[in-house]
């Protein structure tokens, strides 16, 4: 779906991208991750076509990017962090203004002015002026624009900030849903526990390179730890701290993850049993002393950029 090789921008003096070479599967979605200034808003940057690059190679649905920007970007849609719509205007007027910018005309307009409301809950508000809706509602707004030509791959940056927790995941939900569409993800964000409950596959990016790359299974699993990670379905955080308070060897990350300070047999069968007891539903046991926001600071702390 999306094939780069050895990929090189500078702006001046500063390197922004050094070589880096990454393959993005079709239906899947890619979680990309990297401090202020790695290169990864370069990378998207990229690959929508608003930034050149020096030298390297991007294909995107077989096709050259240089020789087929026109044609792919029909294709793509970039759901930018910041909001990209008409606050005066009501939340229909945004829609059909920015579906006629597109060119997006007939039945295959009402169809998808049609799918990008159902998708994101909009049909109640459709009169509403778009300065009156809540955070979560601008965003799925937001969203709903980059929806409007219907696209194979969507690049969404940050598309969370600033928006409650029942409003996040509700946006999250959203994203997961393309997958049965089979369209294509690329997500960046900070928040790290985002990216763990959506992303197939991550990679973290810092001064322009790919440093760690991989499902996340293979980013976060480790034979050889001393510990043990726990995830769970979502639980009240007070709820978890009684929990823990009642064996001393088990920790709470957050909400989602306890860790095992043991890897010993006896005590994962005790911290099973406290589960079971408390009606605590497990997702997945592994072998490990790190969660992605740890790693990602563990192989990011150094050597950060400017661009």
């Amino acid at each position: 779906m999306i094939k780069i090789e050895s990929l090189h921008k500078r702006y001046g003096d500063k390197i922004a991208l050094n070589g880096l070479s990454l393959t993005i599967e079709e239906g899947s979605i890619f979680g990309l991750l990297g401090p202020n200034g790695a290169g990864k808003t370069t990378l998207i940057s990229i690959l929508n076509g608003l930034t050149p690059f020096d030298s390297g190679s991007v294909e995107v649905f077989g096709l050259s990017l240089k020789e087929n920007l026109h044609v792919i970007r029909k294709r793509c849609a970039l759901i930018p962090q910041t909001l990209a719509f008409y606050e005066n205007l009501s939340v229909l007027e945004n829609l059909n203004f920015f579906a006629g910018i597109q060119n997006i005309a007939g039945s295959v307009r009402q169809h998808n002015l049609a799918y990008a409301i159902e998708t994101n809950r909009l049909g109640s508000m459709l009169k509403q002026r778009a300065s009156t809706l809540s955070g979560g509602q601008k965003r799925r707004l937001n969203i709903a624009i980059g929806l409007l030509n219907d696209p194979d791959i969507l690049f969404f940056d940050e598309p969370t900030v600033g928006i409650d927790p029942e409003s996040r995941n509700e946006i999250l939900e959203t994203i997961l849903s393309f997958k049965k569409e089979n369209k294509t993800v690329v997500y960046t964000s900070h928040y790290m526990p985002e990216i763990e409950k959506i992303c197939d596959e991550v990679a973290i990016i810092n001064t322009g390179e790919i440093i760690r790359h991989g499902d996340m299974e293979s980013m976060l699993g480790n034979e050889d730890a001393t510990q043990v990670i726990i995830e769970i379905y979502e639980t009240p955080p007070v709820q978890l701290q009684k929990l823990c308070a009642s064996m001393a060897l088990l920790d709470v990350v957050d909400m989602h993850t306890l860790r095992l300070n043991s890897r010993e047999s006896q005590d994962v069968s005790m911290v099973l049993r406290l589960l079971e007891k408390n009606a605590i539903r497990v997702k997945n046991i592994r072998y490990g002393s790190t969660t992605l926001e740890s790693l990602f600071i563990a192989l990011t702390s150094k050597g950060r950029a400017d661009v």
